[in-house]
C-alpha cells in the first residue's frame, strides 16, 4: 500500500495516475468499490460517509488493506486550520487523521503533495 496526502486541489491524483500509469477508471472513491481498483481517491470522504452511516472506517481500511493490500491511497489533510466547532466534524477530523497515522506506518510509501510537486515523506 502506498499514502499519497497533500492539501485539496494539489494534483494527488493527477500525480498518482501519471507515475503509476493508472487511468483514472481504475480509481475509486469508497470503501467497497476500492477493493478491485489501483487507487482509492479521496479518503477522508469516506471516513465521513462511513462514520454517517455508522460504520467503522477503521475496520472498513483493514478490511479494504486485506482484499487490496496493493492500493495506492489518496488522502486531503485536514488536520490544519481552526478546529471544528461541530462535533461530528472534530470526530472525522481525528478519525481521519489517526487513520493517516497508521496507513502512513504500514506503508511502503508515503508522499506529500503541494502545487503539484512530490515531496517523499517515507
Amino acid at each position: 500500500m502506498r499514502l499519497i496526502i497533500g492539501g485539496s486541489h494539489q494534483g494527488k491524483t493527477l500525480y498518482t495516475l501519471k507515475k503509476h500509469g493508472i487511468s483514472s477508471e481504475n480509481t475509486a472513491d469508497s470503501f467497497h468499490s476500492a477493493e478491485n481498483k489501483a487507487v482509492f481517491c479521496d479518503f477522508q470522504q469516506a471516513v465521513q460517509i462511513a462514520l454517517s452511516s455508522g460504520e467503522d472506517p477503521e475496520q472498513l481500511t483493514e478490511a479494504l488493506l486485506r482484499v487490496n493490500p496493493e492500493v495506492i491511497i489518496i488522502c486531503d489533510e485536514v488536520g490544519c486550520g481552526v478546529v471544528p466547532v461541530d462535533k461530528k466534524e472534530r470526530i472525522w477530523r481525528e478519525t481521519v487523521g489517526r487513520l493517516c497515522c497508521r496507513l502512513a506506518e504500514r506503508a511502503e510509501s508515503v508522499e506529500r503533495i503541494f502545487c503539484g510537486i512530490p515531496m517523499k515523506l517515507k
